[in-house]
């Protein structure tokens, strides 16, 4: 650094070159476009796919600037047959589909109001849907299988088909108490530590 009267001096001015020059590195992307070609086919023939460089950068290029390692060198492209296939399209947009859409419209029990806000929006409309339709059935509140008062399938010297579903209702019954049991044992110890 110097300073202004340093900066006067004739000397010194001299010494410095009034107009700074920068070197300016080799462009990541190349400015000249590929040349494209229409391909000339026959009436009845259907045209070849032309061969259309996918990348910016020719073969051979120094893609300067890409490397993090400190002692590592700068990449060299290589032929766009050499890459992935699945490198030319990861950048692609890909437009949601409609049950993607549904799972990202919020939860309910978001810390974010906003997220709540979009999952009462989607509750509600589901069941604006559902009376629509006249499904009430959809709309009463679910009951969980353990609180369920219903028998299950089941009796002495029946088919072996009427057995088996029986078996696999107890099943099902014992897992859906196991589960509840194992959430109210989370939830005391929980409540234990505070």
């Amino acid at each position: 650094m110097f300073c202004t009267r340093c900066l006067r001096s004739p000397a010194l001015r001299r010494q410095i070159p009034a107009v700074r020059q920068f070197s300016v590195s080799t462009p990541f992307r190349s400015i000249e476009q590929p040349p494209l070609s229409t391909p000339t086919t026959a009436p009845g023939e259907q045209p070849k796919a032309a061969a259309i460089p996918k990348s910016s950068c020719p073969e051979g290029t120094v893609l300067t600037g890409l490397n993090f390692l400190k002692s590592g060198q700068d990449p060299v492209a290589l032929k766009d047959e050499d890459y992935p296939a699945w490198l030319w399209d990861c950048l692609d947009v890909m437009k949601k589909s409609s049950d993607g859409a549904a799972d990202d419209a919020g939860d309910e029990f978001s810390k974010s109001k906003k997220q709540r806000k979009l999952a009462a929006r989607r509750k509600l409309a589901l069941e604006a849907e559902l009376l629509a339709q006249g499904n009430l059935e959809a709309l009463a509140p679910k009951i969980p299988l353990p609180q369920q008062s219903i028998n299950l399938p089941g009796q002495e010297n029946s088919s072996v088909q009427q057995n088996i579903e029986a078996a696999e209702k107890r099943d099902e019954l014992r897992k859906a108490m196991r589960k509840e049991r194992k959430a109210k044992i989370k939830e005391s110890n929980y409540l234990k530590s505070m």
